[in-house]
């Protein structure tokens, strides 16, 4: 890796150009019993931002310094990448760069907790293919537990209706800030609402049959709209609703008060819509 010490400093200021959290050096170039070196470059970085032109600058930009074909240098974008992959880069790969000197364990941390749900899903999607499997793959039984299905609807119609009350007690941020009692019981009611989307579309998608690839690169809330569950333009709308719920259960000590504000008080009705597309499946099915 002497060309990457060569340029660490050059990189550096590369990486702080295009708003890039972390930097990590990871991959088959950390394997020292490798008996030929590798032949590409696999590089990981963290965005602010992450936006494709600025993505596409940083891999010439890097390409150049490195002195190495932008086809022989890896980027992987952490920000879009699978639980799996965050977690295996930051615990494995080798610090280039940070902006902060708690980025990375921060990332690290919140992979972790991103990871340990994925893994209850592929638990949740391999007791059913096995059921699958066993009576029979163009025979099994693919429907929905109605009954699961609607104990996580009454779950969900119960929080937004003490959401919708509790935001009666507020009429701007800074009430809702100054109120503490009320923003926390906020957070509580919005984090149940929340993880009862995300078990309706874990639920769905492990009954339907979806393949671990999928999974792995697309965020759950759209996959369930390409699969038929919800409207899929709808479902790319609220797919930030699963980077909230995460952040309600792991970030609480950094929560975004603000996006919560938001929600409580303008977004409510994407709650309504989604139970109202679950309705109208469960009603086709």
């Amino acid at each position: 890796m002497p060309r990457i010490e060569l340029a660490r400093e050059r990189m550096a200021e590369i990486f702080r150009d295009t708003g890039v959290r972390f930097a990590l050096l990871f991959g088959s170039v950390l394997d020292e019993d490798r008996p030929f070196p590798p032949r590409d470059l696999d590089i990981a970085v963290y965005f602010d931002r992450y936006e494709f032109e600025t993505y596409l600058a940083l891999l010439e930009r890097l390409a150049r310094v490195l002195g190495v074909r932008a086809g022989a240098l890896d980027l992987v974008v952490l920000n879009r990448a699978n639980p799996r992959l965050k977690l295996e880069a930051g615990l494995k790969g080798l610090p280039l760069f940070t902006a902060e000197p708690d980025a990375l364990a921060d990332f690290i941390a919140d992979a972790l907790f991103e990871y340990e749900d994925y893994r209850r899903f592929k638990r949740e999607y391999g007791h059913h293919l096995r059921r699958r499997i066993e009576e029979g793959l163009s025979m099994a039984e693919r429907g929905l537990d109605r009954d699961r299905v609607e104990g996580y609807l009454s779950k969900l119609d119960e929080a937004v209706a003490r959401l919708v009350e509790l935001r009666r007690r507020f009429s701007s941020l800074e009430e809702f800030m100054g109120d503490v009692d009320t923003r926390e019981l906020c957070v509580h009611y919005l984090r149940i609402a929340l993880e009862c989307v995300l078990d309706i579309c874990r639920h769905f998608l492990s009954r339907v049959g979806v393949s671990l690839a999928e999974v792995d690169t697309t965020n759950l809330i759209e996959l369930a709209g390409e699969k038929g569950l919800i409207d899929p333009g709808f479902a790319r709308r609220i797919r930030g609703m699963a980077g909230m719920r995460n952040a309600i259960v792991h970030v609480y000590l950094r929560l975004d008060y603000e996006a919560i504000y938001e929600v409580v008080s303008r977004k409510l009705g994407d709650f309504d819509e989604f139970a109202r597309q679950v309705r109208d499946y469960l009603d086709r099915a």
